[in-house]
Order: C-alpha cells, then structure tokens, then sequence
C-alpha cells in the first residue's frame, strides 16, 4: 500500500519539471537524479502502469493522497506541478476545459532540453499535433534524432503557414493523417502529380547532413514531402469549393493542386487516394468542419467505390 504522505520525505535532489512534461519522463528524470529506481517512485503514487516508461501519462489508479505525495518527493508546490504536467492538472480538474488543441506524445530539440532540464538526456512532453519542429532552434523533431533546417527554409515556412492553420481550425491535427496518408500512398502507388524532383533535392540535401545515417527511411521521406503534406491538409480544412458531391469536389481539389504546384494533376478517379481518402468522406464527414467545430473523422479508411470519373 503507498505510503501516507507525512511519511515521505522530500527526495534530496529537488527537480522542477519542465513544461507540458509526461508524467512518466519526469518521474524517471526525478529518479535519476536521485539514484532511485523510476517503477519506486511510481508506486508511490499509485499502481505501476503498464509498460512504465517516460512515455507514460496516466493518472490511472492515483487516490486523492497521490498529488500530495508528488509534491513532497518533488520539493513543489502541487500548483507549481499541475501548470507543468498536463495528467496532473487533469487529476485535480476533471472536469476543466482540457486542451484546446489535440496533443500528442513528443519532445524539444536537443538545445531546448539542454536549457530546460540539463542533466537530462531526454525529456518527453506533449506538443500539439500540428508542431513538427523547434522554431527556435531550427530542429525538425518528428524523429528519434534532431535534424538541422537551416538547408530547408521551405519546410520551416511550411511549419509557418500550418500554425496559421491551426490558429483558425481546432482539428489541424486530425486532418494532416489523411493529408500524410495521401502524400505516402501517391507515393507508393504513381503519383498523379509531378513532385519527385522537390522531394528528390529535399532527400538530397538531408543527406548531406551528418545525422542522416541515423534517421529512418520513413522519418526523411516525411520532412521532404512535409511542404506538400501542408498544402493538402489546408485543402482538406479549407476546400476549393462547397460542392457535396465527391466527384465535383475531386474534380475542383485536382485543379486546385495543379495551380498551387504549377503542374498539371492527373486525375486518376475512384482510384485516386485523394478521392478515396478525402473527396468520396465529405458529404458525410467533413460537411460539418464549419458548423460543428471544424471537428474532422477519426477513421478515414478507403473504401471501394464502383464507377469511375471523367477526366479533365
């Protein structure tokens, strides 16, 4: 059973956490500094979740002693704790208004953590959905590794122009997975648009860099196609026309993409993943992004479709 919190005592290396912090990263980082194992330091709180790490952020199982005992092991405030550690703030208000924008597991560049936390190797927090890289610092983080930008301008204005997205939709986040999907099955299946030399020299450039022998094939097939990955998630928030009909919307998103890129976009039909993963769900799904909170599908899987579309 955990221990009552006036029997603990305040761990002798005190360490504050850092913003938007897992509970699981700040816990193994207070452990470290105090040579004490991580799953200790947990139970002290509540049941070990499962597969403890620094990913984990749950709450599952804490008692109402459990934020008490965090401040007294921390040497902070419980206040102090629950504006850096989102879990915590949602324990003690159930019932708040939560977070305005999705939020997914992530971390800050290598120069951020140095100033934020510099004994820690690693500092694991949640970031919103729509943020790829450090703009600070110029760092793309959505790899295991920091990759330096200051060769790719155009992936940093892209950053730009998706924060003003998700300044104007609530669900930025939710519409770059179909807009990611559409880009990586374009890719693997003839792509109806001519992009391979922008990716190509992006490719290039990243390989260039003394870091790229340790990023996978999928994380820079990512940053050099994230520009165009942009493009289409404001299209899919903000369609060229307010057309129900898949195939007019199709025909309309096509022409759309052909002016933005300079090229011409060969329509491919029901076959096409920007038909099939975005053109074909709006009538049902995506009618509703103005009027109910730009709120966009969870499952946008392809379906089949019988008949084909005319070509332009």
């Amino acid at each position: 059973m955990p221990t009552r919190p006036d029997h603990l005592h305040r761990l002798p290396v005190a360490l504050g956490p850092v913003h938007d912090e897992t509970l699981g990263s700040y816990l193994h980082r207070l452990a470290v500094a105090n040579n004490r194992p991580a799953s200790f330091l947990a139970r002290l709180l509540g049941p070990l979740p499962p597969e403890f790490s620094p990913l984990s952020n749950t709450t599952a199982g804490w008692n109402p002693h459990s934020p008490d005992r965090l401040a007294t092991l921390s040497g902070r405030p419980t206040p102090h704790l629950a504006r850096a550690l989102p879990a915590l703030a949602d324990f003690l208000s159930p019932h708040g208004p939560g977070q305005r924008t999705e939020r997914l597991i992530s971390r800050p560049c290598r120069c951020c953590t140095a100033c934020r936390s510099p004994t820690a190797s690693v500092v694991i927090t949640l970031s919103p959905a729509h943020v790829h890289l450090c703009p600070r610092h110029q760092f793309w983080t959505r790899s295991t590794h920091d990759i330096p930008l200051v060769a790719l301008p155009e992936v940093i204005e892209a950053q730009r122009r998706l924060d003003q997205l998700a300044r104007r939709h609530r669900q930025t986040g939710r519409a770059l997975d179909p807009a990611r999907k559409i880009v990586e099955d374009w890719s693997s299946s003839g792509m109806p648009i001519d992009l391979g030399k922008e990716w190509t020299d992006r490719l290039d450039r990243v390989e260039g860099l003394a870091v790229s022998k340790r990023i996978s094939a999928e994380a820079r097939s990512h940053l050099a196609s994230f520009p165009e990955i942009v493009v289409l998630t404001h299209l899919i928030l903000d369609p060229p026309t307010s057309a129900i009909d898949p195939k007019a919307l199709y025909l309309a998103t096509t022409t759309e993409l052909s002016r933005r890129f300079a090229r011409i976009y060969t329509t491919l039909g029901t076959q096409d993943p920007l038909y099939r993963r975005f053109c074909l769900h709006r009538d049902h799904d995506f009618r509703s992004l103005r009027t109910m909170g730009r709120r966009l599908p969870n499952d946008l899987a392809p379906q089949q479709v019988n008949g084909s579309l005319p070509d332009r």
